[in-house]
């Protein structure tokens, strides 16, 4: 009966990652937000499907605490050293407003 349950919830998850990824490509498609706003959600959706992938693919959700919270904090981390990186330099103002 578990493995019906695993599945169960990979498919979920996989469904949701599916969703993440269409949302994704809405933002690219320039639905009315600035570049700012579309790049920040873009790595925020980014994160969530990295946690996602790492607490159900790679089923590190049953792993010890150290472990998970290495994991689990990287990709923040590194979306926030890449977003510091483009606001901090001027490149985001370097952008076109959204039409």
């Amino acid at each position: 009966m578990a493995s019906v349950s695993m599945n169960r919830a990979a498919i979920i998850t996989w469904f949701m990652l599916v969703c993440a990824s269409i949302a994704t490509w809405l933002l690219i498609e320039d639905q009315g937000l600035g570049a700012p706003s579309a790049v920040s959600l873009i790595l925020l959706i980014a994160v969530v499907k990295v946690r996602m992938i790492v607490l159900h693919y790679m089923e590190l959700k049953h792993a010890p605490l150290r472990w998970r919270l290495v994991f689990e904090l990287w990709p923040v981390v590194a979306a926030s050293l890449i977003l510091g990186i483009w606001f901090f330099t001027g490149t985001a103002a370097d952008c076109p407003p959204a039409s």
